[in-house]
């Protein structure tokens, strides 16, 4: 089991880098992201870990479905119909593959942990085990 706990211990991340990375395209600052994916399945169609991303505005045209929740930071997502969400810490989203968002992260870093299924991919298979698989409480 993985436990994402809000205020808990603090995994170190990898570089991502920049937000075009996952096709989006940055509209103000420089922001860089940062992360750990902790399970895959299905050659990465189905993917849980923590993101990370420093201040700035992308927008990104979601290549997977994502449901996720803030552990930290703060970001207003919107859509291309201008509806508008302000996110905190403890706060989840979904959003659809193909899904048109812009991001906003108004605090200095946003951390968040996700779920991702990529559909196009789908496809049912055994899941990879993790033969070190242990109860993990992560932020």
């Amino acid at each position: 089991m993985i436990a994402f706990k809000l205020g808990g211990e603090r995994l170190a991340l990898d570089v991502w880098g920049p937000p075009e990375r996952l096709s989006a395209v940055t509209l103000q600052g420089s922001p860089i992201m940062h992360g750990k994916q902790l399970y895959n399945a299905g050659e990465g169609a189905i993917a849980t870990g923590i993101y990370e991303v420093t201040r700035g505005k992308f927008k990104v045209i979601y290549p997977f479905h994502e449901h996720a929740t803030v552990l930290s930071g703060e970001v207003v997502l919107s859509d291309e119909a201008g509806n508008s969400v302000t996110y905190g810490p403890g706060d989840s989203w979904f959003c659809h593959q193909g899904e048109v968002i812009t991001w906003d992260v108004k605090s200095e870093r946003l951390r968040k942990c996700f779920f991702v299924v990529t559909s196009d991919r789908f496809v049912t298979v055994a899941p990879t085990r993790n033969p070190e698989s242990r109860y993990q409480a992560v932020g």
